[in-house]
């Protein structure tokens, strides 16, 4: 003891300096001498909640009117609506518009055409056998029964045959942009009494018939094409007195010609 009160100081120094030393040995190793023991909770079959009482309401100071409590919200449950019956209705039907300057608007293809018919429906004549090929392939893109006839120096197309008048005058409505008319023949082609042509040849591709008319044509040869299975070629309508002459012209290119009627 003598000698603790005569060098109380370094004890005092020494004391301070290991409980530094022991706070910083603690803090790295992280354990806090202060923190108090968790306790584990034991597993329960579900959460308890322990309803608190209300708070007593604050009495106000005297004098002034007591506060109102709020009133609750009242809960509002919203159902979904049923959803209205649609009615459905038909959609109007747009009327086809027939373009200037373009090619008329698509029509329903009519009933299918009888082999034995008498009655067509010219759509159009052309002096361009050209351009009657191209309306014809228009036209059974289309769904129409759509064939090439003579008609005099032009090719004309034609749609059917039809057995009765009605089903043509039919196809004729759904073909009335293009001009249609309704028209009756005999046989295979219309009624051509004496008209003769010479046929200078037949194809199956329409581009094998329309080079051989464009070469016909170039000569000065009045072109018709037919469309009857096979694409054929015929110079004509042709005169009795100018037959051997345009035979002539034609073997001079090359090429056979024989008369039809």
């Amino acid at each position: 003891m003598r000698w603790l009160r005569e060098n109380w100081l370094d004890f005092l120094i020494f004391l301070l300096i290991a409980l530094v030393a022991a706070g910083i040995v603690l803090y790295l190793t992280g354990i806090n001498p202060f923190s108090r023991p968790r306790v584990s909770a034991s597993p329960m079959p579900g959460p308890s909640v322990t309803s608190s009482p209300p708070p007593s309401p604050v009495q106000p100071p005297k004098g002034e009117p007591a506060p109102q409590a709020p009133s609750p919200e009242p809960v509002v449950t919203v159902l979904p609506l049923p959803q209205a019956p649609v009615e459905s209705k038909p959609a109007p039907q747009e009327k086809p518009i027939a373009s200037p300057g373009g090619s008329p608007p698509s029509a329903p293809a009519p009933s299918a055409p009888v082999p034995g018919g008498t009655y067509r429906v010219a759509v159009g004549a052309f002096a361009n056998p050209e351009n009657a090929a191209r309306l014809r392939q228009e036209l059974a893109q289309k769904g129409y029964p759509a064939r090439l006839e003579p008609s005099g120096n032009l090719t004309r197309v034609v749609v059917g045959p039809y057995a009765s008048e009605a089903e043509a005058k039919r196809a004729a409505e759904a073909l009335a942009a293009y001009g249609a008319q309704v028209y009756r023949g005999q046989g295979a082609a219309p009624p051509a009494s004496g008209t003769l042509y010479l046929q200078v040849g037949a194809f199956q591709k329409e581009e094998n018939a329309l080079a051989l008319a464009a070469k016909l044509k170039e000569v000065g040869l009045p072109v018709v094409l037919v469309k009857d299975g096979v694409y054929r070629v015929r110079v004509g309508p042709v005169a009795e007195e100018d037959k051997e002459a345009l035979k002539a012209k034609v073997q001079a290119l090359g090429f056979e010609a024989l008369e039809v009627r």
